[in-house]
């Protein structure tokens, strides 16, 4: 959360940190100049001592350094009350799964790449401090619901509005993050929320649990179902053919990734029900009926019923969508294979909801990709 304490004249502080000093000039140069104050650290205990007293919103941090790496470092900035709200996005040439799986571990928010491109880094910090705005925001409208009289129920109902706005602003703020490191398509992911909340919709008939925030819950957060890709090596993540079969294995590490970074957001963050749910369809997607998915391998019912709805919505988009390995399929042969798939890949209470929707379904996918070959 951005503090006042964390801003000096209106200006959010942003501290540099790198053992090198020509890469710390060079990202000190990309930065300059847009807007905040930037602070710099040329290792691991200096870092500690100014963020302890500056409390910047965002830190960019080397992992390589001398006496404290960056692991160590972003360890000791989140056991400290002081400094435990600064998002940390570590820097480094270090681009294996498991060093950007271990610096989640720590705390951190992103994983920037060494030798970075000066567009990326600015994007990612922009993301970054807005998205800390937003939960600023939306952290400062929860505080004045909890003072709100009882008398004021109008405002009461404004005021949850205007939350939901809010933390559809984030969610969308994070799927973006994850969307620049990929190439889907430009709307998938309004595809995927626009399924998503299809089904949702046609299975609330028959379970009474799917309300109305339920599903609005599951529209705004089947966004999130990718963002453990940002994870991924671009090697793998941008290769445009098939996959051989170990980096098969790299990419299927993804949704673990996403899971387990939004289930540490959520412990974070309080427990919000919203972090609950995208962390079930963010780690739990590419599971399968019969229990011969990844990453834990659940069958039938034990696999989040989010995660069973968004699994379809997306197989049916990538099926119907161009891959640059693949032309896009008929909706009647995606149908057809989502059909074979009942009770081995899909709920067969989710293909039957898919079946009532098939229509409706075919006039989505129609009017999206009219859209991108418009807008391409």
């Amino acid at each position: 959360m951005t503090t006042a304490k964390q801003k000096e004249n209106g200006t959010e502080r942003v501290l540099l940190v790198d053992d090198n000093p020509t890469n710390l000039q060079v990202l000190y140069q990309t930065l300059d100049g847009r807007g905040y104050r930037l602070l710099v650290a040329n290792n691991g205990e200096q870092a500690l001592s100014i963020a302890k007293k500056t409390m910047p919103v965002l830190i960019l941090l080397d992992i390589m350094m001398p006496v404290i790496d960056g692991f160590d470092t972003c360890r000791k900035l989140k056991e400290d009350p002081d400094t435990a709200g600064s998002a940390v996005i570590f820097l480094s040439a270090l681009d294996d799964v498991g060093n950007k799986v271990r610096g989640f571990g720590t705390g951190a928010v992103d994983y920037i790449s060494k030798p970075f491109d000066p567009d990326e880094v600015i994007a990612r910090v922009e993301t970054h401090l807005k998205i800390r705005r937003l939960e600023n925001d939306l952290s400062l409208k929860n505080e004045e619901l909890k003072q709100l009289n009882e008398h004021l129920e109008l405002k009461v109902r404004e005021r949850s509005a205007q939350l939901l706005r809010g933390r559809d602003a984030v969610i969308i703020g994070m799927a973006r993050l994850a969307e620049t490191r990929d190439n889907e398509t430009g709307q998938h992911l309004e595809r995927m929320c626009r399924y998503s909340e299809m089904l949702a919709q046609e299975l609330a008939a028959t379970i009474p649990e799917l309300d109305d925030d339920w599903i609005r819950t599951i529209r705004m957060t089947a966004a999130l179902h990718d963002i453990g890709k940002i994870g991924i090596p671009d090697a793998v993540l941008h290769k445009p053919g098939r996959l051989d079969s170990e980096e098969r294995r790299v990419m299927d590490r993804h949704p673990a990734i996403g899971g387990e970074t939004l289930m540490e957001i959520q412990e974070q963050w309080g427990g919000e029900s919203f972090l609950e749910m995208a962390s079930q369809i963010a780690m739990h997607h590419h599971e399968k009926w019969d229990g011969s998915g990844y990453p834990a391998g659940l069958a039938g019912t034990a696999i989040p019923l989010a995660a069973r709805i968004v699994a379809l919505a997306d197989v049916y988009d990538a099926l119907t969508s161009n891959r640059p390995y693949k032309k896009a399929w008929t909706h009647e042969a995606a149908m057809t294979f989502i059909n074979e798939g009942s009770e081995s890949h899909f709920d067969p209470a989710v293909v039957s909801a898919f079946n009532a929707l098939s229509d409706e379904f075919r006039q989505v996918a129609s009017a999206f990709h009219n859209q991108e070959a418009e807008d391409s």
